[in-house]
């Protein structure tokens, strides 16, 4: 069984192919991408990815590097592979993320048996599995954090509720301030 969020391991999910490659070079991406894998002596798991109705090679590489190692050979793979982005995740860390070739990173939640054609979908063993982007949040403790036409959400018994700062002042008084009290308003960081 394949635990993508195991705090023990960390890994890296990438797809070297390309829809507009060809053929010969889409096979030459994935033997440099094994051998850049191998010489750093990951354990490689070849999956199929799935996306816009074509099926492409993808690769599991599971690692004992440091997590700045990790993060440095993902940034080096997007550079010799030409890729936009690949997935991470760092031992010790629950999410994976989606790491971006500028360096910046996407926090993910992983869904199995998800049939959204607007992600791509990884199969291995039967396993169907893809990541969707989840949202982070900071919550608010003062009233210096936040700011007029800011959007944040409350939480009103059992749900967030989501609302645009109008009257700073006004507001902060008659609600935030409370809320802030007990921990109870938030804003999305990402």
């Amino acid at each position: 069984m394949l635990n993508l969020e195991d705090l023990n391991i960390s890994y890296l999910i990438v797809s070297p192919e390309s829809q507009n490659n060809s053929q010969e070079y889409n096979k030459v991406c994935c033997d440099k991408l094994c051998s850049i894998l191998y010489s750093k002596d990951y354990t490689i798991i070849p999956i199929k990815g799935y996306y816009n109705g074509v099926f492409e090679n993808s690769y599991i590489a599971y690692s004992n590097e440091t997590n700045d190692d990790l993060r440095k050979d993902a940034i080096f793979l997007m550079g010799e592979l030409f890729q936009d982005s690949l997935i991470i995740k760092y031992k010790n860390e629950k999410s994976p993320k989606r790491v971006n070739s500028n360096g910046s990173e996407k926090l993910l939640k992983p869904v199995i048996y998800q049939l959204d054609e607007s992600s791509k979908t990884f199969i291995y063993n039967g396993l169907s599995f893809s990541f969707i982007d989840q949202k982070r949040y900071q919550y608010l403790s003062n009233k210096s954090e936040i700011k007029t036409g800011m959007i944040v959400e409350f939480n009103n018994n059992t749900s967030w509720v989501e609302k645009r700062i109008i009257n700073l002042d006004d507001e902060y008084e008659k609600m935030y301030k409370l809320l802030m009290r007990y921990g109870k308003l938030r804003t999305c960081i990402d």
